[in-house]
């Protein structure tokens, strides 16, 4: 049975992104084994414990399905590049080793010998000589991996430097159909997402609040507006949320607002006008605090 070369690119990322989602939430449940260990142990061994589970999440799929979990769930395996049959064991292991354990051999090993010289002018020039090599080898390492996944995009072969330095790759086990794709639907995913970027960055740029205050000051009944200035009444309630004010402050009428309830009204609408006694604010400046005592304020018509 032949077996297709081509992989797609979008099944390669999806089967990464998948094995990254399967650790995290497996990394949690194994958290939760250690829980109860004194602290002590946890941060002496905590990194190793971390390393040797990575590595049997890494190693035990590569060894037992020549992929891992996530590859297999879209039928890819590990294959040589020129020999076309399964990648070898010790490829898989060097693949393992490398994706894992040397970040954790130079963090735990080579770092903490450095650091266990005596403290003298030699072992601390040799220590800001790692700092410098270190920082080197990963603006390298980063730009390697930047033209790799360029290389990726365009021929969709080897998603990662290890991959490309081993000539290893998934390839499908089993012929793959075609995937037909309807341009209604397309038109619709697009449109859908072309409007809610439209909304996500206009709808910060409207002044709600200002709009808001205008209908209620226009468009409002005027026998409700004007039944505060007919009768008498006590301002022991905030106007815009009416509940009792918290850190009360006016703004030079005879109603009680609260201090965030106020502020935050006239940070949006600087030239806010009180609702129940049209008096206009004047920005910040008008905002004045109130004693608890004055609470109850009597307005006669």
């Amino acid at each position: 049975m032949a077996v297709s070369r081509f992989v797609r690119r979008v099944d390669q990322l999806d089967a990464i992104v998948l094995d990254e989602e399967l650790q995290t939430l497996l990394n949690i449940q194994y958290r939760k084994a250690f829980k109860y260990l004194p602290n002590s142990i946890l941060a002496r061994f905590g990194p190793e414990l971390d390393i040797i589970f990575k590595l049997l999440f890494k190693y035990m799929p590569l060894q037992i399905l020549r992929c891992t979990f996530g590859q297999n769930l879209f039928q890819l395996q590990y294959q040589e590049r020129y020999k076309y049959k399964p990648a070898s064991d010790s490829k898989l292991r060097l693949l393992a080793f490398a994706n894992v354990c040397l970040p954790w051999f130079w963090d735990r090993l080579v770092r903490k010998i450095i650091l266990s010289l005596p403290n003298n002018e030699l072992s601390n020039k040799i220590l800001d000589v790692s700092y410098v090599l270190e920082r080197k080898f990963y603006a390298c390492y980063q730009t390697m991996s930047l033209i790799n996944f360029c290389i990726f995009l365009q021929k969709s072969k080897y998603v990662s430097v290890v991959e490309r330095f081993l000539h290893i790759r998934p390839v499908y086990t089993e012929p793959q159909n075609i995937r037909s794709v309807q341009n209604d639907n397309v038109d619709r995913e697009l449109l859908w997402h072309g409007l809610s970027e439209f909304l996500g960055f206009t709808l910060p740029l409207i002044n709600l609040p200002k709009i808001k205050g205008f209908f209620k000051r226009n468009c409002m009944q005027r026998s409700y507006k004007s039944h505060f200035k007919k009768y008498f009444v006590h301002n022991n309630t905030c106007v815009i949320c009416n509940n009792i004010p918290n850190f009360p402050h006016t703004i030079g009428c005879a109603h009680v607002f609260c201090y965030y309830c106020i502020s935050s009204t006239l940070l949006a609408d600087p030239f806010y006008v009180c609702l129940d006694c049209d008096v206009n604010a004047n920005g910040m400046e008008s905002l004045k605090p109130l004693a608890s005592n004055k609470m109850l304020i009597v307005e006669k018509y």
